[in-house]
């Protein structure tokens, strides 16, 4: 889970860099659910073909990352129980732009809708269906991370904006942390953070690198945070807006630390860069899948989200091409040693991300992203 779209997660940019590479034999057979997993999806899939629902419509993009989850997913999904998935595009902002249209005039054509965690803000959850405990769709729960269920939604893939490093440039060992990250006489170098239009990543890492727990972060002390990062600014040699210029940075050596997407770095080391990534304080960055409050297609949704978080072998597959996490924990088990640590949701890992709160996102963005644009530009 388009640069340009401020509210589209991360994780779609880091597919596109990611599926390029992808062999023709890289991709296994779907694989069924297992019996115990088909138990709960039979039910469901029973209640939606009583009620006549033959499909589900997602709101949920377009482009080489949703052709690969359809191959994963949605394929796999008519394929055992014959429900068909249409897919509508669009950003992420659009998508919510035109949910809200759609119930203000009571004529909701969505069943699912796909977006960001932090767009789970006040103003957006009533638009969704309450999950409550994902009673309904008892395989989140079973199978899913800690977290997985968020009430009005559930986690599909994950990532953060991890602190990355060249190993050549630290031979004794780079920044741990985000305080590290700014200490330039320890760790001498040029650095880079993104400007791509969520400041609040960077007001993180200062906080953090100020001595503010991580459970105190929010509400954001922005005085504070931009205080911090007024001492950094002079060493940041690149203030990236795209995946594709914070991997080029690294390639031409202009950089040897910076912010940035958990799966570019992947991908880099992937190509033979010597990076090493930190998850200490990193920023969540997930896409969620949400049941929109009066779909046409409610219980052929659930089956969905329920099939979602089975086959955890086929999520390996996912998870390897995409070099992204998806939620599904005993996919996790299955990984090769160094693959699984380099994931958002290894155990070492997901404890130490750091969950933008939405609330706050939905009160101060706006301002957020105004006092960032001057203070960038001063």
């Amino acid at each position: 889970m388009p640069q340009k779209d401020l509210s589209t997660g991360v994780s779609r940019r880091r597919f596109l860099q990611a599926t390029g590479g992808l062999a023709a034999g890289a991709l296994m057979a779907p694989m069924l659910p297992s019996r115990a997993f088909a138990d709960s999806l039979d039910g469901l899939v029973a209640k939606a073909k009583a009620a006549g629902e033959d499909r589900v419509v997602m709101g949920g993009g377009t482009g080489a990352y949703v052709d690969t989850v359809a191959k994963y997913f949605y394929k796999p999904f008519t394929e055992a129980t014959g429900i068909k998935v249409d897919v509508v595009g669009g950003s992420y902002g659009e998508r919510i732009a035109k949910l809200t249209a759609m119930k203000r005039v009571g004529a909701v054509e969505w069943d699912l809708i796909a977006m960001s965690i932090d767009a789970l803000t006040p103003d957006v959850t009533p638009l969704l269906r309450d999950l409550g405990q994902c009673e309904a769709v008892p395989n989140v729960a079973a199978n899913g991370v800690s977290g997985s269920c968020l009430g009005k939604a559930v986690m599909f893939d994950i990532g953060g904006g991890v602190l990355t490093y060249d190993t050549r440039a630290f031979p004794n060992g780079g920044p741990k942390n985000w305080a590290e990250f700014w200490d330039v006489k320890r760790f001498p170098g040029p650095r880079a953070l993104p400007n791509f239009g969520t400041p609040w990543w960077v007001m993180v890492a200062a906080l953090l690198a100020d001595g503010v727990p991580r459970d105190k972060l929010f509400p954001l002390d922005m005085d504070r945070a931009f205080k911090k990062l007024d001492e950094i600014k002079p060493h940041i040699a690149v203030w990236w807006n795209s995946g594709d210029q914070s991997q080029q940075m690294f390639r031409s050596g202009e950089v040897v630390m910076a912010m940035m997407f958990s799966g570019r770095a992947a991908r880099l080391r992937d190509d033979g860069l010597p990076l090493n990534v930190v998850w200490d304080g990193a920023p969540l960055d997930a896409a969620v899948w949400a049941p929109v409050d009066g779909g046409p297609h409610p219980n052929a949704a659930l089956a969905l989200l329920n099939f979602v978080y089975t086959r955890p072998e086929v999520h390996v597959q996912y998870m390897d091409a995409s070099k992204g996490a998806t939620a599904m924990r005993s996919a996790i088990d299955l990984m090769e040693p160094t693959k699984r640590a380099e994931l958002a949701v290894s155990p070492q890992n997901w404890s130490s991300v750091v969950r933008i709160d939405p609330t706050w996102l939905a009160a101060n963005s706006a301002d957020a992203r105004k006092r960032w644009t001057t203070w960038i530009a001063s």
